[in-house]
């Protein structure tokens, strides 16, 4: 992806479903389940690859 990163629902190619979020001046993603409901990993700090690969859920 490119610009600025938004909190939201992504797919990444490896890491399935993501849950992309903010806390004070740090940016997080979670993997989830593909429904969104269940939490698969716990928050890890978001790289610029993870960034990169990701794309909007719809």
């Amino acid at each position: 992806m490119e610009g600025q990163i938004q909190a939201g629902w992504y797919i990444h190619p490896n890491k399935g479903l993501i849950k992309i979020l903010k806390k004070e001046s740090n940016w997080y993603y979670q993997c989830f389940n593909r429904k969104g409901t269940k939490s698969l990993s716990k928050e890890r700090s978001l790289d610029q690859w993870t960034w990169a690969l990701s794309e909007p859920r719809d």
